[in-house]
């Protein structure tokens, strides 16, 4: 028997099959677009996020050489924070989904901070206050989107994150759940509790009746038909806490830190949630025979963005592939400096008015200083967040990503922290080991 697991990032969909020994039996990945309608806005059209990963999935099905039959159960982990809205009857999206990197609910987040909600936020979700969490995403939708302030009162739509799409898709409609990790990232979420918060609610202007139903993190939740195949979905996780998970970050202490879109640090605080005095968050780590463990996260928005800049943006690369021999073709940064605040900065500074700077450029710049610098501006952002973990004693740290952790970036990061271990891409594991302890035995 196998594993299928899918893992919807925020520039690519890819989906895997794992044996019963935890191997890859095949892989399938695909790009979709990104959309940038104004400067801080970033989107994704809600079909073409299916689509890629539908996609991907039959690939890989396909590439296995194996029987939809033989496959045991489906696990799900993806790009957390991004909100969309859809119609419950037709299930059409009202919107683009609003992407977690998008900065246009900044106002919107400095009048709460303004007025007072900070601390009751905090209290609540374990979360600060930022343009980031899906709660004022939500709140710009229902208000901005013509008509969907009232279809939402009348109980026409339904909101969700990623997760909550792609099983709604899988399902036909059928299933509207999310996981407690996924759900602890929409800033609606009381983590003491275990449930959706009605002064949050208030606040943000969210009827109730839109939120999906939350379910842990391991256990079948719906049922999905492939190719005549019955298969279980069994297990679902934002993708940074699946990381946590599949680097067996499993007792209290251990950490990650995992080089994507962006770079985010984990660390496993147990099942007693810990209260950062950096401006670190506290989120669920994953929930599940009955017991919700914790995390402290630092969130870094842009590592490997970057690389998607050059290529995209600058046009510097043709492919991502070859940004890491440019680096190497310089033997230092020649004295650039490179801020990517591409989407605000995270932790610990929660800034989402910063923009990007490269300076220091002199008429001997090229753009292969500029890729050299990528590599250890990622390191020194990423630190800034694993520094302040240091009070609850992280003995090491994973390091695993999917782009290139084995060259500068972590010669640079194992400056700053000797602890550094070189893990493996682990995005959609927490998937698989769950479904392996619990199915497939």
């Amino acid at each position: 028997m196998y594993v299928l697991a899918l893992d919807q990032g925020t520039t690519s969909s890819r989906a895997i099959v794992f044996d019963h020994s935890g191997t890859v039996v095949a892989k399938s990945q695909a790009e979709f677009a990104q959309i940038f309608p104004k400067p801080g806005w970033v989107e994704h059209d809600p079909k073409a996020i299916w689509a890629s990963q539908s996609g991907v999935m039959h690939a890989v099905l396909a590439k296995s050489g194996i029987a939809t039959r033989d496959i045991a159960a489906i696990g799900i982990t993806n790009q957390r924070e991004t909100t969309l809205v859809w119609d419950r009857k037709t299930g059409t999206p009202i919107a683009n989904a609003i992407v977690w990197q998008d900065r246009r609910t900044a106002d919107i987040c400095d009048r709460l901070r303004a007025a007072g909600h900070g601390p009751m936020i905090a209290a609540k979700t374990g979360l600060v206050i930022d343009a980031y969490f899906s709660a004022s995403k939500l709140k710009w939708l229902l208000e901005n989107v013509p008509g969907a302030k009232e279809r939402a009162a009348k109980g026409e739509l339904a909101f969700g994150t990623v997760d909550t799409w792609l099983i709604w898709q899988l399902t036909g409609g059928a299933t509207h759940v999310t996981d407690a990790t996924n759900a602890s990232r929409t800033m609606l979420y009381d983590i003491h509790r275990g449930a959706w918060d009605d002064e949050l609610l208030a606040l943000f202007g969210v009827p109730r009746s839109m939120l999906p139903r939350v379910v842990p993190s391991t256990g079948v939740c719906a049922e999905v038909s492939i190719d005549g195949a019955r298969i279980p979905i069994a297990g679902i996780a934002g993708d940074q806490q699946a990381a946590l998970f599949g680097q067996a970050c499993l007792s209290p202490g251990m950490a990650k830190n995992t080089y994507g879109t962006g770079c985010f640090m984990l660390m496993n605080a147990g099942p007693k949630p810990v209260a950062s005095t950096h401006n670190l968050l506290t989120t669920v780590a994953w929930e599940r025979g009955g017991v919700r463990d914790y995390a402290l996260e630092g969130s870094v928005f842009i590592a490997g963005a970057v690389v998607q800049w050059l290529r995209d943006g600058l046009k510097a690369v043709r492919s991502a592939s070859e940004v890491e021999a440019m680096a190497t073709s310089v033997p230092d940064t020649g004295g650039v400096y490179f801020v990517p605040a591409f989407a605000g900065l995270g932790a610990p500074h929660w800034d989402p008015h910063a923009r990007g700077a490269i300076v220091g450029l002199t008429r001997g710049t090229t753009t292969a200083h500029i890729a050299r610098v990528k590599p250890p501006v990622a390191a020194c952002r990423s630190w800034s967040t694993f520094d302040p973990v240091g009070p609850h004693s992280a003995p090491r740290l994973m390091a695993a990503g999917t782009w290139p952790v084995s060259g500068p970036a972590l010669r640079a990061k194992r400056r700053l922290c000797p602890r550094v271990v070189l893990g493996h891409y682990a995005g959609a594991s927490l998937s698989g080991e769950f479904l392996q302890g619990g199915v497939m035995t």
